[in-house]
C-alpha cells in the first residue's frame, strides 16, 4: 500500500530555465533588455579577459575594461535617471 501524500512529482519540462530567466526580470516581472545587455557585456568581458591573460602583447585589457564599463554603467545610469 502506498501513501499518496508521500508521492514525489516530476518537474514539468516547460518550467525548466525559469529560474535563470528570472534574473532578467525587473521588479514588476517584465523582462529587461538592459539586464540582458549587461549580462552579455559581462560574458564578453570575461572572454576578452581570458584572451588577454594568454597573450601579453594583446590589447584585450582595453576591451575587457570597455565591456566591464558597458556591463555595469548603463544600469547605474538608468537607476539614477529613474529617480529624477
Amino acid at each position: 500500500m502506498t501513501n499518496p501524500t508521500n508521492i514525489q512529482t516530476q518537474p514539468n519540462p516547460a518550467d525548466r530555465g525559469k529560474e535563470l530567466a528570472e534574473i532578467f526580470q525587473d521588479d514588476d516581472r517584465k523582462y529587461s533588455t538592459m539586464r540582458a545587455m549587461s549580462f552579455i557585456a559581462l560574458i564578453a568581458a570575461i572572454v576578452f579577459g581570458g584572451l588577454g591573460m594568454t597573450d601579453k602583447d594583446s590589447d584585450a585589457k582595453y576591451f575587457t575594461t570597455v565591456f566591464l564599463v558597458a556591463a555595469f554603467a548603463p544600469k547605474a545610469v538608468q537607476k539614477f535617471a529613474e529617480r529624477m
